[in-house]
């Protein structure tokens, strides 16, 4: 169930209190995203979207001005039309808080994304943990044909939109796209708490009842990534004019 409601400025506990850091990435130098942190997703990879997420390319995923630049860019590339990048960290956590500060890019047919997926779903064989069963926490989503929302879900076998029992909230963010938020994700034993701008604004609480409604209680690998169109992010149709699309992120933190 995804419901839409407006932020209030209600102070809450800072989730960062009595934890330290532990990982981080500030992007400071220029150039390639560090291989030690960062490992690229390839090819087309989901939900019918129009890019090819490419490897290692500089022009679709750098560092620059003390940011990491995502951009997708409208060029024939491997049988697509549009190139990008999604990246993933090569660790994995638990019970942990994520902090992003990231600025999105405005325009229909973006859909960025800040999120995890449990660590058995990039395992090979029979190792491998499929979707949902892995678990999915969508710390940030944005389409850029509804401008003005920011989104924010889980995926499990119990609770999922593919089968119609989605769990998740959209925000009133006006000018979503206009500046940088902080996002953040504080994943406790009995509950995820989504913050946007110092606001907790979404909580899904563990119902104790098994994998099937909690699989967060293994580990889970975190992944940036700027999509174009698909299922979701192209349901109004992809502007031309949003070339090239640019998702600045300006640190990744996490505290345990």
């Amino acid at each position: 169930m995804v419901l839409g409601m407006t932020l209030a400025a209600v102070p809450v506990e800072d989730p960062k209190r009595d934890r330290k850091l532990v990982w981080h990435d500030e992007f400071e130098q220029a150039g390639a995203p560090n291989p030690d942190n960062w490992v690229p997703e390839v090819g087309k990879i989901r939900n019918n979207e129009l890019q090819y997420y490419t490897d290692r390319r500089i022009e679709n995923a750098y560092q620059n001005g003390g940011q990491l630049v995502i951009e997708a860019k409208k060029e024939n590339f491997q049988g697509s039309t549009v190139t990008s990048a999604s990246l993933t960290t090569r660790k994995a956590w638990t019970h942990v808080y994520i902090e992003v500060k990231a600025q999105v890019p405005a325009g229909k047919g973006t859909w960025p994304a800040i999120w995890m997926l449990g660590e058995g779903h990039r395992l090979a064989g029979d190792r491998r943990v499929g979707w949902p069963a892995c678990g999915e926490i969508d710390i940030m989503e944005y389409v850029g044909f509804s401008p003005d929302k920011l989104h924010y879900n889980i995926h499990c076998q119990k609770y999922n939109h593919g089968a119609g029992r989605g769990k998740g909230i959209a925000i009133d963010a006006p000018g979503a796209a206009s500046q940088p938020h902080v996002w953040g994700l504080d994943w406790r034993r009995d509950r995820l708490d989504f913050y946007q701008d110092g606001k907790k604004v979404f909580t899904f609480a563990n119902e104790h009842t098994g994998n099937a409604a909690w699989p967060y209680d293994k580990p889970a690998y975190l992944l940036l990534n700027l999509a174009i169109g698909g299922s979701w992010g192209g349901q109004k149709g992809v502007d031309d004019a949003i070339f090239p699309a640019k998702f600045k992120i300006d640190y990744v933190r996490v505290y345990q």
